[in-house]
């Protein structure tokens, strides 16, 4: 049937991100048992299964996660096709995600379902949340603000927290270059019904020397600490009526350089902590009825010749009701509401806004044509109303081959700062809006399983600064366009997996190349099971990126290879080196003269022991 061999094609595309390439792949180990999630594609909404998702989606389970030996977030997202990371110089360094070349205050993050980042700057520090506590990581392509509202442009990334489940529980140590050392240590607990998991990790680094500025004492290495826990637990209330609870708490302190002058011990320190309380009921056969409520709050702290301290505390509250119809239809309405407040060093006119939404999403099946629709309307206390929606529509040529052809509108809000940050922030901004159009073709040929994507994004009153008044102004539109080509089979026993992005951003009015957005990625992945063993290599080439208002960065290609060993079921010894030849290259610029640093070679041995 279709539908499965799409799933196959769909499902390969996060095991060329983790590098464990394997059609079909099933996780066995205990971790993975450890949550017992559906392969439902949670963050699309409507309960549909990643091969009934329309909207480009990538799924990565934990097993995939473990094996890849990753160490953030950031780093995870990377290996996905049309995902590209900026960094600022190491572990724990300020951090840019961009979706298919939407940057970071485009796309919104959730936690389980809870909306998090940071008010101030209209982004999340993806590298601030662990990685240890994430059970599955996915990633929605295109605009979404017809389903969740504000900053929806390029797409959804949703992260899972785990649960609980088999298993009393893991201890963890890793030891590695730079002086680095990992600790974790988790508790399981429970059985179908109810269960819980507590965790708690500890990374310390003495990384890099983040930029290439060697005066001022700037020549020195910015080391990284992050202390985290979680938990997360599921309690069956009724037969009908399931609760899960989730808590993650990170606080993690990263040196920085100077890049205007002497470092004299500049750090920042980030505590995130993100809490949500899902209550699932099944109404009846055709009908369910879920509400989450969420708290999400961002600290940054910085020592540096400005010193300041910037706080989010963001509370949430989302309910949804979901019908079956006749046939296989599914609709979906919803309405929800959060309320953000800013607390800084810095004292803004206004330091809180609140935002109410609702919104109707309609998906149904027949035949070989399938069909998404979805419309929200937004009211926010800051910049007023804004209406979105979208439309998908496919179509089955055969049993192997699916088109999917979709349109959609989205915005992303203005964030505090240039709202009303002294001096600069302009309460008049407008959103940015944004218009996107994509056709995919995917399917099964034989042992290959493929999908090729094109898409335009056309973005206009795009946050910028007015050299005129010197405040933040609507300047500018952008045209974003780019082609995706993913294809995995097997070969000899090896799992190959192959992912190529084209990319070109531009500003519309000046016609340079954004920056940050790499126009040409290919990465390739070869991974292979001896029984106890499991090899794993992974290459990526980029070239064509931008940064510093045009300037191009030279192309440059890493290469990766890691091992697991499983000695018995609890026992397990793996290692990783990253950039095995030393590549120097560069990704971030300071200036015209210096730049960011990015690590060379990198080695990691790690011991699991499951009990």
């Amino acid at each position: 049937m279709l539908k499965t061999k799409i799933m196959a094609t769909r499902f390969a595309i996060p095991i060329l991100a983790a590098g464990v390439a394997n059609i079909g792949f099933a996780a066995n180990s205990q971790a993975a048992d450890d949550q017992e999630i559906p392969e439902i594609v949670v963050t699309a909404k409507g309960n549909r299964t990643l091969a009934e998702t329309l909207p480009t989606a990538h799924v990565i389970t934990l097993e995939q996660i473990e094996l890849a030996q990753i160490r953030d977030i950031p780093e995870l997202l990377d290996t996905i096709a049309g995902v590209s990371v900026r960094d600022s110089g190491g572990r724990g360094s300020a951090t840019s995600v961009f979706v298919r070349g939407t940057a970071n205050s485009q796309i919104i993050v959730l936690v389980d379902g809870v909306r998090v980042g940071s008010a101030s700057l209209g982004a999340a520090a993806l590298n601030s949340y662990p990685i240890e506590a994430i059970a599955r990581v996915e990633v929605v392509k295109g605009p979404l603000s017809g389903i969740y509202g504000a900053d929806a442009a390029g797409g959804v990334i949703q992260l899972f927290t785990k649960k609980g489940g088999s298993g009393l529980g893991v201890a963890t140590a890793s030891v590695g270059s730079d002086s680095l050392t990992e600790y974790g240590l988790a508790f399981n607990g429970g059985n179908d019904r109810n269960s819980f998991h507590i965790s708690a990790q500890f990374e310390e680094t003495d990384g890099i020397d983040s930029t290439s500025i060697l005066t001022g004492g700037n020549d020195d290495r910015d080391g990284f600490e992050e202390t985290a826990f979680s938990f997360g637990g599921k309690w069956t209330m009724t037969d009908r009526t399931v609760a899960n609870l989730s808590v993650l708490y990170s606080d993690s302190t990263v040196d920085f350089d100077n890049t205007f002058g002497a470092d004299t011990g500049f750090f920042t320190d980030n505590k995130n902590f993100s809490s949500a309380l899902n209550i699932t009921s099944r109404l009846s056969d055709r009908m369910s009825w879920s509400t989450t409520l969420g708290i999400n709050e961002e600290e940054a702290d910085t020592n540096s010749s400005f010193p300041s301290t910037f706080t989010t505390e963001r509370d949430s509250l989302g309910t949804e009701l979901q019908i079956s119809l006749s046939g296989n239809s599914t609709l979906t309405v919803g309405a929800d509401y959060y309320e953000e407040n800013l607390e800084s060093t810095t004292v803004f006119p206004v330091s809180d806004r609140d935002n109410t939404g609702a919104f109707a999403l309609l998906q149904t099946q027949s035949g070989a044509f399938g069909f998404v629709g979805s419309l929200r309307y937004d009211d926010n206390s800051a910049y007023g109303s804004d209406t979105n929606g979208s439309l998908a529509v496919s179509y089955d040529f055969t049993s192997d081959v699916r088109a999917v052809l979709s349109y959609g509108t989205a915005f992303a809000a203005p964030s505090f700062n240039f709202l009303y940050f002294p001096f600069f922030g302009n309460p008049d901004i407008l959103p940015e809006e944004s218009e996107s159009v994509e056709l995919s073709i995917l399917g099964n040929t034989g042992a290959f399983d493929w999908r090729i994507s094109a898409y335009q994004n056309d973005i206009e009153n795009l946050f910028s600064f007015d050299p005129q008044t010197f405040l933040a102004a609507n300047i500018g539109e952008a045209e974003i366009q780019g082609l995706e080509f993913e294809l995995n089979t097997r070969l000899a026993e090896w799992d190959l997996a192959l992912g190529l992005d084209f990319l070109s951003a531009e500003d519309k009015d000046s016609g340079t190349e954004l920056d940050d957005r790499a126009e040409q990625t290919l990465a390739l992945t070869a991974s292979r099971n001896f029984g106890a063993l499991d090899l794993r290599f992974d290459v990526k080439l980029e070239d064509g990126r931008f940064d510093n208002r045009g300037t191009e960065l030279s192309s440059y290609g890493l290469f990766d290879i890691s091992a697991r060993y499983q000695f018995n079921p609890q026992f397990s010894v793996s290692a990783n080196v990253d950039n095995i030849f030393d590549k120097d290259y560069t990704v971030n610029l300071i200036g015209v003269s210096d730049r960011y640093n990015t690590e060379g070679r990198q080695a990691k041995l790690s011991l699991r022991y499951n009990f």
